[in-house]
């Protein structure tokens, strides 16, 4: 039985893989219903193969997605709250131009790319609603988002065995991830380059710019599927399928337990 709260936000990170010697994740906001575990997986993803525009490398969307419990996606690696739920509603009106709220958040729109990043993900998305929704006074934030990305990384990085492992994701019920022991149990090294991340001297060290340390933004598909071993920026497709000659993909559906793998 699921350990979610009833009407509570939280960040869920969903494991994707290692991207030039780092562990990337897929990010999002699940918000529980009163009948938690159900609730709602509220995220950035890609924009159907009819309407992606060509002229970008990823073309993204808000979707809201109803998930029963989102422990059974086998890739879920840890929940981490942020608060009690500012309601549905409000999550959509900053996230969604549709609502017309002045403050939403213009996803994919360049001029409101956030300062130090390089474009459009769904990790630059979740820090920009819950950015929105804060400022607007709508709840309140245990750290600024950039802290909050940086126990986020640290907390997935020391949980990540658990990914692939149905129904054993981390769930942190308060900011106890906020801590530097907000593990299970220490992660082991991965032998294939996906070794700890590097913080400094905490996870809260940021540099001037006021970004994590490590790589830029993931380049993935931001529905949670793994476009590529590597890291280089290759072009996809709005329906997770490649368009350039680099070895097979997994794709990782974040609202089931099923895993495929595609090969050329």
């Amino acid at each position: 039985m699921s350990g979610l709260q009833p009407n509570t936000l939280y960040i869920a990170l969903y494991y994707l893989g290692v991207f030039g010697g780092q562990r990337k994740y897929h990010w999002g906001l699940f918000n529980t219903s009163s009948r938690a575990p159900a609730g709602d997986l509220i995220h950035a993803t890609d924009v159907p193969p009819e309407r992606r525009r060509r002229d970008v490398r990823l073309d993204l969307m808000k979707e809201t997605r109803p998930t029963s419990d989102p422990l059974k996606s086998g890739t879920l690696v840890c929940v981490l709250k942020i608060g009690s739920s500012p309601g549905k509603e409000n999550i959509e009106r900053f996230a969604d131009r549709k609502y017309n709220d002045k403050s939403y958040v213009h996803l994919m729109d360049p001029r409101y790319l956030p300062h130090g990043e390089q474009e459009w993900t769904c990790r630059v998305w979740v820090k920009e609603v819950l950015n929105a929704m804060a400022n607007n006074r709508v709840m309140k934030l245990p750290a600024d988002v950039n802290t909050i990305e940086q126990w986020c990384n640290y907390t997935a990085d020391r949980n990540v065995n658990y990914a692939g492992a149905k129904g054993q994701a981390a769930i942190y019920n308060d900011l106890s991830w906020m801590s530097a022991g907000s593990s299970k149990q220490p992660a082991t090294l991965d032998p294939y380059g996906g070794g700890n991340r590097h913080y400094g001297s905490s996870p809260m060290d940021i540099d001037s710019s006021g970004r994590r340390y490590g790589s830029t933004p993931m380049d993935i598909d931001s529905s949670g599927r793994r476009t590529s071993g590597y890291p280089s920026r290759m072009e996809v497709d709005s329906s997770g399928r490649r368009t350039s000659g680099y070895p097979s993909r997994m794709d990782v559906d974040t609202s089931s337990t099923r895993r495929t793998a595609r090969r050329p």
